[in-house]
Parts: structure tokens; C-alpha cells; sequence
């Protein structure tokens, strides 16, 4: 545990952490805070974090974190760290990052319909794969989990029920896929749509380390098959099983499940056969062209290869007891000419030959199988056998039905093998009809048709789709997930209409009359007529509503792609108090996300514009002017401009910046001089960014988004130093336009993306960090020039976002004031970025990547990097205040070179934003701030809540800190008269 006595003084402002602290510390950590604000930094995982930045390779000096530390994603906000340039590293944890995550009891959907909570993933996650839904093609896949995320979390979690009952508890920064694209909890609100996967499946249990089959079992089996020691047949064929690497085969082999899936279909929609003198074996499976190619896919991550699909079509004549059946019909199917593939699925109780005249159980190994494995088996073996969910009038389903039929002499046989398939169904609590002979079935005096059905009661069905289900036939089992969702629904309409049956016929006891009841307790599936024969009648518990959707109805409302996805209403959200760990995944696959309880889940800078007017000159058109820069630039998370940039003028803003933008006639060349690095990083690369990426950014170039995000009318309240501020251009109670944003969901997706690149990486360069969250590469490795150049082209989206949105504020200003009235740019400096940088270490030049987060650079007088107008007296330096207090604009000293010439980038949060919500009604805030003489613009009192000011540290204090400790020096104090937030 940390606390104030582990730190050296070594100044009023200064504070140190000795490198002999923690072993691994290859340098001190520093931080900038008076001794009063000292105890402050304890409240969270800030101080712990900036130690484990001290760990990082190549760090010269010391870690950093400046007065407004609070924590983050791997560096705390506020953290600064330089790196050598020849064994040092780079980290997208440095620049920026955030959690958002799960209750720990989440049911994650694993590969082969299993699931574990997310919480028992925390110790096996490294050789997981979770399902996940590939959203241009509406189709579940699968992915590797690369890390395992968790925190804690001190307040509450947002907890979802949708209308077909499925809950979800979560945080409210994590987003939740929905037609429209992911979604921030936070901003979902009742009646929003979500996507749902309704398929349960079965919890994961390890599979025994016991042999199913051994080389010497194949062997025997190859023998019995009439494999003879003569020639090299044998030799051969157990000279390729070698090579598959598929004996001895283990209840815990990777191939175990496949071949449960195959075996399944075998027993069904499948045969084997073993023809010639050779004995050259065959496989066949005969389907939809879809599933056979899910099958042949299968196949090949066994290690044989499958034929093509073939198609015929062929007449057909089938005579049953009742009639005699002919039609035509198109076959497809595909073949497996593998003796070995034939020969291995024999050995392991597959029947071959014709199987209606083959005496055959279920294997016996099978018995010993998990749960999980189990279900693929049967699942499979229903995909090619079973009926398909259907109903057999609007509402009811018919009772899912198995056939098989047997030879005569097999009849026995027949039932022994249907009990023990109903025997396994009930290991999953599911019921099953007796067996019984279906004459419709069988061929007169040659075979028998037996049957057996799953119990049509609602609750053996829904427990049948949502646990067993469908392998290879899509069709099916994208049926099975729709009735799941329409038996839950209907359910809990039936669960409705029967309380209020109760309710009102007891309420009407009590002397109401039925007209008032009526009134009262009418709804969707509530009427008159109900109501009445309710209080009138002795009726038992009713049936559904004769209104409610038919299932082909609910199919087409709300069917997502072919393969069983769902558009699900949102019907709840609540906050629930929530004290302990929740967690959350990174996936190494560009559709970033998973599907838990059913649900699909998955760089900012500062710049202010000076006007030539005063706030007496302003006030009678501020209130015009602050609405009107609202209905030009959106504000709010996800929302972006009617018109989408293409994706190769996206690419150009990413390695152009702000001068490819004065190019098209945005803005000036004066805009170019006054922004950091002219607002373009040279080593951006836009092929180093992904098409998510770049998709997401299409958009939001001059859009201003959410969180602390803002947009502020301010006056200048008062000048500290009066030479500097006319530098500036700044004079007191001038009005200036500050503007708060970054780059948006394209940088967000940078970083998830490099992460995601990085911990796969860090092995391979011997990298051991104290915590992963740190993900870092060597700067010179592949892996770091590519993100150095996708972080750099994501500064330039940021700095271009903020150019954009300036260009529609002068657009609104000039609206209201007049086409001659213009606005000029004081400076834009960006927050959250790595930049290659010359600095003096032990008295030599040296070329380092300076990483900050949540920090600004503050260049000195006679820097080159400063513009030349503001060189002489050094850069400006921003820091916004949060929402409705002040912010400052101060000039870069030479003294702060001993922290990189870095100052803090804001005030720096004291409570989370959930916490902030809970203790600050949105509209209370606002009342507050107006009350202050302060106007409003906001599209959602949630947003406000969450920046309400007493959220944050005291900005005067931490500015008081930055002065006093001589990282910058303070030129002006700006105050808002007008605040423009998003949501």
C-alpha cells in the first residue's frame, strides 16, 4: 500500500518516489502536487500506475505525472514518460485509453456453444477463444483472447433488461452493439434497440486428460476393417494418422470436438463405406450448401481435404405404409476418399454401411464426455435428423421430432438407441416422449419407423433451444434462437396478463367498478374484453393474447441475418449499487467484441479562438451566437456531420492534417502557423491505420463528441502578465472561443487496435511489465514505427477535427454578427500524444519520444518548435477548466525542461463519472450554472451530470501548483459566459 511517507519531498510543489522503492523501477517517479493535494492521489490507482511506468524500458530520467493525476489505462492521466530512441519503447497506454467492463458473473459464449462467466475467465483466459459477431456479414465467428481486463468499480452498474427478458449488468462506458452501431451504455435509454444473441449453450468444463483412442485401438480397428499387414495399405494409413498428430486421441484434443460434431451428422445425414479389394473408404454428407460448407471447413482443421459441393437433382420414390410418395428434389452433398478419415471415425463407433440395417449405440466414450461435449454430438446428430422448429398454429410449437428407421430384426437396436439419446437429452434436465412405432414411417413387412419427441411444455422447449439446439443446418438453429426469444416473450405476456387477471378481480372485490379497471390497467395485451371477463368469471390463468405476434411475425420483426441474431427492445435500465471487480477482454480481431448474457458488447486536444470584442459588446447576441454553434457542429457521442468524407480524403487528412484542409478553403495559412506542429505530424502513415478505423472517422471530422468534451464561449477575466498577454493578442474582458475535443472514434480505435497488436507482441521482444495494461513495443521494432505512424496520423485527425469545427463556429459567429467579423487562432496544442522530441540529458541533445497523456507540451522562449510570433516570450499553453468554471492560458518556461517541458492538459477528476451521475442531477447542474449567469446548450442532462464541476479537482489550484513550480507561467483567466456540451 502507498502512502505519503514512501515519497521524498524535494520541493513545496515536487514529490519523489526513489527507484529503491520497487525493484523492478528502473527510474524515480515524480510527481507535481502541493503537500495538501498529496493525500488526494491515494483514492485510486494513479500513484501505482506511474510506478509501473517507471518500469518500462529505455525511460530516461524519471516518470512524471502532473497536478491534475487521476487514473487511466495503463498511465494515469497527467503521466509523462520520455524514452530513449535506441532500447526504448512506445505504448498506446501512454497516449490513451479506456475501460469499460462487465459484472463478473457475465456468461461469455466460448466456441462450440459453451460458456464460462467472465470472472471464471480471469485465470484461463490465455487459451480461450470467445464467439463474436463479424458485423459486415451479420455471421458469428470466433477469436483469441489476447488480454483480460478488470478493475474496481466503487458505485454502480447499469443493468439492461430488453423485452424478451435478457439482462445485461455493465458499466456505463461499455458499448452495446445496436443496429445503428456500437453504443455507450450510458447514452441507451428504453425502447432503444440491441442486438441479442439468444442461444445459451452449456458452461465449460476442461475435458480428461484420459485416451478415447490409442495407435493401438486404430490399429485393431484398421484390421477388423480388413486392413491386412500385406503391402504397405497399413503402414501407410498409419503413417498419415502420425502425421495429422490426431493419436492418441483425448477427451482434451483440439480435434475432439470437431469429430463429435461429424460423428453426429454421420449418425444421421451421413455414411461410410469401404469398397475393392483395397478397402478404400469413403465419407459422405449429404445438406444445404451453407452447412456442407461449415462441414468441409471442419474437415480441413482435422487435416483431410473434402471434395467439392456436388449437386444433383434426382426423382424419388418412397413407399410407407399409408401410400406411395413420389417428387424431385436437388441433393447436395459433399465426399471425404480418406481410407484413414473413414477408418478413424469407425474406430471410434460411427456405423458404416446401410444404417437402417446396422445394429449401433452411441459410442460408449461418449458418456464420458463434459456436458459441452456431449451437446455437440447430439446437436449435430439433430441438425441432420430432427424436425425443425415450427408452430402449429400461431402462438404453440410443435414437439421437435426424431425418426429413425430400422430393419425388422433391428427393432430392439432402435429402442436401445433412442433411450439412450433421450437418456443423454435429460442430463441436460430435458424431457422427452416415450418411444413409440409411427406406421406412416416404416415399409411394409421390411422396416420399422420409431420416434421420439421433445416435450412441447414452454419450459422443456426453451431449455432444448437455448442449451442443445442445432449443428450444421443454420436454418434450424437460426429458428431454435428465434423461438427462444419469442417463447421468453411470450412467457412473460402470459406472466403480465395473469397478474393483472389476479389484480383487477381483486381490486373489483374491493368495491372498484370494472369501467375504472379498465381505465387503469388497459395496455398492449391488455383490453376491455379482458379485463371484464377477469372480475366477472372464475377463469384460471389466461391464455396469449390473440394481438401477440405469430412467430413467423416476430421472425420478421426481428430476425438479424441467417443465424439466429435478433433486434431485441430495450425495455429497463437501471442503476444498481455495485461495490467490487468487473472485467472486461481485449480480442484480437478488427470486429472488437463478444457476446455476453446474449448481448454483443465490444486523443483529445484544446484550442481557442480570440475575437475583437469585448463581453459588453457580445452579451446581447450570446445567447443567438451559443445556439447557433450548436446546430452547426454536432456534439455528441457517435453523432457526425450529414456529409461522410470518403475513405481516401480521410486517408489525406491523416497524413496531410490541417494544411490539406487550408488547401480545400478551410481556414488560413495563419491557422497553419499558430497550431502545434503546424497541425501536421510527418511520420503519419494512413495505411498504418485500419479500415475500422478510418470507418469510424468518416463522419466526425468537425465534430465535437462527448464525455469532457466542450465547446465554450468565455470572456478574460483577468491578465497575470501584460507584456505576454499582447503577445497573445489577448486583453481583458475580450471574448475567446476555447474548443475541447480530439480524434474522436477513429483514435479510440487506434489504440484498441495497437493494444490488441502490442500484447501479442511483447513476448516476442522479451518484454515483462508489472502490468500488461502498459502494452509496449521497441520504438524501432515493426510493431512501434507502425503505431508511432498511426498515432501520428491520428493527431492530425484530431488537430483537423478541431480546425473543422473552428471553420463552422466562424461560419455561426459570422451569422450573427456579420460577414466581416472574423476570429483568429490564438494556438492549438493537442493533450494526448507521443512525439519525437530534442531534449537536453546530462548536458547532451538527445532525441527522445516524449509520451504524454492527459498532459500538454510548454516549449520555452527561443524554442524553435514555438511559432514565431509567440517565440520571443515562449508557447501558449492551455488548460481548460471542467464545465462552468475557469480555465487559463499560461506561456512556457525554461525551468520546465525538467519535466520535458510538460504541464497538465485540465483540472484533473476527483470522481468517476458514474459517481459523478449519482451525486449531481444533470438538471441541477444546469440550474446552477445559469443561476452563475452561465447559459446552457446541451443535448442531454447525463452529460452534464457527468462533468459537473465539483467532479473535478479545484482548476485554480492545480494552475496555482503549475505557476508556482515554474512548468509554465500564467498569462490570463478565462471565464465561461456561454457552455456548448454534448451528450
Amino acid at each position: 500500500m502507498i502512502s505519503k511517507k514512501d515519497f521524498k519531498k524535494l520541493n513545496d510543489y515536487l514529490w519523489e518516489i526513489p527507484r529503491s522503492f520497487r525493484h523492478d523501477m528502473r527510474v524515480p517517479a515524480r510527481i507535481y502536487l502541493s503537500e495538501r493535494m498529496l493525500e488526494s492521489t491515494f483514492q485510486d490507482r494513479s500513484v501505482g500506475q506511474l510506478i509501473n511506468i517507471a518500469t518500462l524500458p529505455g525511460i530516461v530520467n524519471y516518470s512524471l505525472a502532473m497536478p491534475d493525476i487521476h487514473e487511466g489505462y495503463g498511465f494515469p492521466i497527467g503521466g509523462v514518460a520520455a524514452m530513449n530512441m535506441t532500447d526504448g519503447v512506445i505504448s498506446p497506454g501512454g497516449v490513451g485509453y479506456d475501460i469499460n467492463c462487465l459484472h463478473p458473473d457475465s456468461l461469455i459464449s466460448l466456441p462450440f456453444a459453451s460458456y464460462l462467466k467472465i470472472g471464471e475467465l480471469k485465470n484461463s483466459w490465455t487459451n480461450k477463444k470467445v464467439a463474436l459477431l463479424q458485423k459486415d456479414f451479420k455471421k458469428l465467428t470466433e477469436a483469441q483472447i489476447i488480454y483480460s481486463l478488470s478493475r474496481k468499480e466503487n458505485n454502480f452498474l447499469f443493468s439492461l433488461r430488453t423485452k424478451s427478458g435478457f439482462v445485461l449488468k455493465v458499466t456505463g462506458d461499455h458499448p452495446i452493439f445496436t443496429p445503428e452501431g456500437m453504443k455507450e451504455t450510458r447514452l441507451l435509454k428504453e425502447g432503444d434497440k440491441v442486438t441479442i444473441y439468444p442461444f445459451k449453450g452449456v458452461h465449460y468444463q476442461e475435458p480428461l486428460d484420459e485416451i478415447i483412442l490409442s495407435e493401438n485401438d486404430f490399429k485393431k480397428a484398421l484390421l477388423k476393417l480388413g486392413k491386412t499387414t500385406k503391402g504397405a495399405a497399413l503402414q501407410q494409413t498409419m503413417n498419415f494418422i502420425r502425421k495429422l498428430s490426431l493419436l492418441p486421441l483425448r477427451y482434451n484434443s483440439r480435434q475432439t470436438p470437431y469429430l463429435l460434431k461429424l460423428m453426429g451428422y454421420v449418425f444421421g445425414d451421413g455414411s461410410i463405406s469401404f469398397v475393392g479389394k483395397a478397402k478404400k473408404g469413403t465419407v459422405w454428407f449429404y445438406g444445404e450448401p451453407d452447412d456442407l460448407e461449415t462441414i468441409r471447413q471442419d474437415i480441413k482443421k482435422l487435416g483431410f481435404t473434402p471434395s467439392k459441393i456436388y449437386k444433383r437433382t434426382r426423382n424419388h420414390r418412397i413407399k410407407t405404409h399409408y401410400k406411395e410418395y413420389k417428387f424431385i428434389r436437388t441433393e447436395y452433398s459433399i465426399k471425404v476418399v480418406s481410407s484413414t478419415f473413414a477408418s478413424l471415425l469407425v474406430a471410434l463407433g460411427v456405423p458404416f454401411g446401410f444404417k437402417t440395417c446396422q445394429k449401433y449405440k452411441i459410442p460408449k466414450w461418449i458418456f464420458k464426455c463434459p456436458l459441452w461435449q456431449k451437446r455437440l454430438f447430439l446437436a449435430s446428430f439433430f441438425g441432420a435428423e430432427m424436425s425443425k422448429p415450427t408452430t402449429l398454429n400461431k402462438y404453440n410449437f410443435y414437439a421437435p421430432s426424431l425418426n429413425i428407421n430400422k430393419t425388422i430384426p433391428l427393432k430392439e437396436n432402435g429402442f436401445q438407441f433412442l433411450t439412450e439419446i433421450k437418456g443423454l437429452l435429460k442430463e441436460f434436465e430435458i424431457d422427452c416422449s416415450e418411444i413409440v412405432e409411427v406406421e406412416g414411417l416404416s415399409n411394409p413387412g421390411k422396416t420399422i419407423g420409431l420416434r421420439i419427441r421433445v416435450k412441447s411444455i414452454s419450459s422443456n422447449l426453451l431449455k432444448f433451444f437455448e442449451t442443445i439446439g442445432f449443428e450444421y443446418h443454420q436454418e434450424k438453429q437460426k429458428l431454435a434462437c428465434l423461438a427462444i426469444a419469442y417463447l421468453r416473450t411470450k412467457e412473460r405476456t402470459v406472466t403480465l396478463r395473469s397478474n393483472v387477471r389476479e389484480l383487477v378481480k381483486a381490486l373489483y372485490h374491493q368495491g372498484i367498478p370494472s369501467k375504472v379497471l379498465v381505465k387503469n390497467y388497459q395496455g398492449e395485451f391488455i383490453n376491455e374484453h379482458f379485463i371484464e371477463h377477469s372480475v366477472w368469471s372464475n377463469r384460471g390463468k389466461p391464455r396469449i393474447a390473440f394481438n401477440f405476434l405469430s412467430f413467423k411475425e416476430f421472425i420478421k420483426a426481428h430476425q438479424y441475418g441467417s443465424e439466429g441474431l435478433m433486434i431485441d427492445e430495450i425495455e429497463e435500465i437501471k442503476k444498481e449499487k455495485y461495490k467490487g471487480l468487473v472485467y472486461d477482454f481485449t480480442i484480437g480481431h478488427p470486429d472488437h467484441n463478444f457476446i455476453a448474457n446474449n448481448f454483443v458488447v465490444s486523443n483529445c486536444g484544446v484550442r481557442l479562438l480570440k475575437s475583437e470584442h469585448s463581453e459588453e459588446e457580445i452579451r446581447p447576441h450570446l445567447n443567438r451566437l451559443a445556439t447557433e454553434i450548436q446546430n452547426q457542429v454536432p456534439s455528441g457521442l457517435g453523432k457526425g456531420r450529414k456529409i461522410k468524407l470518403s475513405i481516401d480524403q480521410v486517408s489525406k487528412i491523416l497524413e496531410q492534417g490541417i494544411p490539406f484542409l487550408v488547401k480545400k478553403g478551410y481556414g488560413t495559412n495563419e491557422d497553419v502557423e499558430n497550431c502545434e506542429s503546424e497541425g501536421r505530424l510527418e511520420q503519419a502513415d494512413a495505411s498504418t491505420v485500419s479500415d475500422k478505423a478510418k470507418n469510424r472517422g468518416r463522419g466526425q471530422v468537425g465534430t465535437l463528441g462527448s464525455g469532457n468534451h466542450f465547446m465554450e464561449i468565455q470572456k478574460v477575466e483577468e491578465i497575470f502578465d501584460e507584456k505576454v498577454a499582447e503577445t497573445f493578442g489577448l486583453f481583458k474582458d475580450q471574448v475567446v472561443i476555447m474548443i475541447h475535443t480530439g480524434s474522436r472514434g477513429l483514435g479510440h480505435q487506434i489504440a484498441t487496435d495497437y493494444i490488441k497488436t502490442m500484447m501479442q507482441a511483447m513476448a516476442k521482444y522479451e518484454i515483462r511489465l508489472p502490468d500488461r495494461e502498459l502494452a509496449a513495443c521497441p520504438i524501432n521494432s515493426f510493431e512501434g514505427k507502425n503505431y508511432l505512424a498511426a498515432m501520428a496520423a491520428g493527431a492530425n485527425y484530431a488537430w483537423s477535427n478541431r480546425h473543422m469545427i473552428s471553420h463552422y463556429v466562424r461560419e455561426a459567429w459570422k451569422k450573427i454578427l456579420g460577414e466581416k467579423e472574423k476570429l483568429e487562432l490564438l494556438y492549438d496544442v493537442a493533450h494526448n500524444i507521443a512525439k519525437i522530441e530534442e531534449h537536453e540529458v546530462n548536458g547532451e541533445k538527445m532525441k527522445l519520444i516524449v509520451h504524454r497523456k492527459g498532459a500538454t507540451r510548454a516549449f520555452p522562449p527561443g524554442h524553435p518548435e514555438v511559432p514565431e510570433r509567440y517565440r520571443k516570450v515562449g508557447q501558449p499553453v492551455l488548460i481548460p477548466g471542467t464545465m462552468g468554471t475557469a480555465s487559463y492560458v499560461l506561456v512556457g518556461t525554461e525551468k520546465s525542461k525538467e519535466a520535458w517541458y510538460t504541464v497538465c492538459h485540465g483540472a484533473g477528476r476527483t470522481m468517476s463519472r458514474r459517481a459523478a451521475t449519482r451525486k449531481f442531477p444533470g438538471n441541477e447542474v444546469v440550474r446552477d450554472l445559469e443561476a452563475k449567469g452561465i447559459i446552457v446548450k446541451c443535448h442531454s442532462f447525463r452529460g452534464i451530470a457527468e462533468e459537473a464541476p465539483l467532479a473535478y479537482k479545484d482548476v485554480d489550484n492545480v494552475v496555482e501548483i503549475v505557476d508556482k513550480a515554474g512548468l509554465a507561467k500564467k498569462v490570463a483567466k478565462l471565464v465561461p459566459l456561454a457552455v456548448i456540451k454534448g451528450e
